[in-house]
């Protein structure tokens, strides 16, 4: 939302930028507008899957399903690119809000850092891209991984439930050696439901 003083960049914390910067966009603000259209294209594939999976399924409005691993009823929907794209929006979206939350902290310290901002806007999104979408936890071998979200990492992710395909529904437990660990930080997140709170938060209109 821009006036003829300022362009609102986020709209629940208040972060503003002088000019209307989105009329000739450059450098961080060019980013920003691509990284936008893709998360809604993503989103409107996310949607296309959705309302194919509930035609699929029979689901009557205000019923619950829950569908984990191998539904016989999806089996038409494009798991796999499916897959990919919330990679890809998870890759996305935190590239967004960090360029958004570095604009903040440049204008002034007292915000928070950067990489703080996004674990408060999409945490779920964040644990994903840190553990799956940005390199498979179980190739990298990084300390900060443990052995359950190293498994998880590579299992197949989606799961259908409620009204929307989601990853992170699958928790892995293991124990090795007397050491047990688990993947609950990769928690549960779908496309749709992240994308109607970052349009609430960044493009109202």
């Amino acid at each position: 939302m821009s006036t003829a003083t300022f362009t609102v960049l986020d709209h629940i914390d208040n972060i503003k930028v002088p000019g209307n910067v989105f009329e000739q966009p450059a450098n961080e603000y060019w980013a920003l507008i691509c990284l936008r259209d893709g998360l809604e294209f993503l989103y409107r594939q996310a949607v296309r899957c959705d309302q194919a999976a509930k035609k699929a399924i029979g689901l009557q409005e205000n019923s619950k399903f829950v569908g984990l691993g191998n539904v016989p009823e999806l089996n038409r929907i494009p798991k796999t690119l499916l897959t990919c794209a919330f990679h890809w929006y998870a890759v996305s979206a935190c590239n967004y809000v960090m360029i958004v939350g570095a604009i903040a902290y440049r204008q002034g310290n007292s915000r928070v850092l950067p990489a703080k901002y996004v674990k408060k806007v999409i945490p779920e999104v964040l644990a994903f891209r840190d553990k799956v979408a940005a390199h498979f936890a179980w190739a990298t071998r990084n300390s900060k991984d443990n052995e359950a979200e190293r498994l998880a990492s590579i299992l197949p992710p989606l799961s259908f439930v409620g009204e929307s395909f989601q990853v992170g529904e699958f928790a892995v437990v293991l124990r090795d050696q007397g050491t047990e660990s688990d993947s609950r930080t990769i928690a549960p997140w779908s496309i749709c439901a992240v994308h109607k709170h970052l349009r609430d938060r960044y493009w109202p209109q």
